[in-house]
């Protein structure tokens, strides 16, 4: 028998806001981590994208934090403006669905410094960001790192790679050794989990059984190709298909402009989102 979300011991007003939603039914990953987040242990949880990851530790900090004490309290770690801006969104809803007036801010690179300290003097009580600009205004005392009681790593298999490791270590070293350290991501090596437990006190590790599955009719197919002859590939792969639409994914935005301007030159509709 499925559980519900009043059975995981939150408050009714949560409670109330999800189904404002329609979301009643707690996924797996949510089932497993909401009971130990509020015993306020570290954790590492991994389960699949669309999993709901985000409400898995959303909603134990709604528990937790202090909506009356205007302090900083809680770090969301992010590896995109992207995962910021979703993650903002929906502590945005949280707000204003259950009346719980906790508030956030995005604190991310590539973004003009001086608004984001004005918003800082607000003290909102998270902050969602990239490690980098949060370290940045950490060592410019702008964020109030000895008040943070909570810290969330999500896309840890990103956040925890040589480009970013030190940048995390470093803002989880700046809190008090009292804080909750939580990881949470999509999938996650040996390696990555060895890392994170380094820088945890016991950390639970818990894995979301899978929730997502493929439609049985999609087809796989894959070529390879040398860089400079991907989009090539492409352009000829869509004369001999000539689907009515198609989704092509890049992995940098600069790449995304250069694919969809060739593909234009050679009479193809397509334009970039990044």
């Amino acid at each position: 028998m499925s559980i519900l979300f009043e059975d995981l011991n939150l408050n009714p007003a949560l409670v109330d806001a999800l189904k404002k939603e329609n979301i009643t039914v707690p996924t797996d990953i949510q089932e497993k981590v909401i009971p130990n987040a509020l015993k306020n242990l570290d954790l590492i949880a991994q389960s699949e994208t669309g999993t709901g990851k985000t409400l898995a530790y959303l909603l134990p900090l709604y528990e937790k934090l202090n909506a009356e004490n205007r302090e900083m309290q809680a770090i969301i770690l992010v590896p995109t403006h992207e995962l910021a801006i979703q993650v903002l969104r929906q502590i945005e809803r949280l707000t204003e669905n259950s009346g719980i007036k906790l508030s956030a801010t995005p604190i991310i690179g590539n973004v003009n410094i001086s608004r984001q300290v004005e918003k800082l003097k607000e003290r909102p009580h998270i902050i969602v960001g990239s490690p980098g600009r949060i370290l940045e205004l950490i060592k410019k005392k702008k964020i109030s790192a000895h008040t943070i009681k909570t810290i969330i790593i999500d896309e840890a298999d990103k956040l925890l790679d040589l480009n970013n490791l030190d940048m995390v270590k470093a803002v989880i070293k700046s809190t008090l050794k009292e804080r909750q350290l939580m990881v949470f991501s999509a999938t996650i090596t040996e390696k990555t989990i060895t890392q994170a437990k380094e820088l945890m006190k016991e950390p639970e590790t818990i894995r979301g059984e899978a929730e997502v599955t493929v439609p049985s009719n999609i087809e796989h197919i894959y070529f390879i190709a040398e860089q400079r002859d991907k989009i090539d590939v492409v352009r000829k792969l869509i004369r001999i298909i000539n689907p009515s639409k198609a989704i092509l994914f890049v992995n940098n935005s600069v790449d995304i402009d250069i694919a969809a301007e060739k593909l234009k030159y050679h009479g193809l509709k397509a334009e970039g989102i990044h």
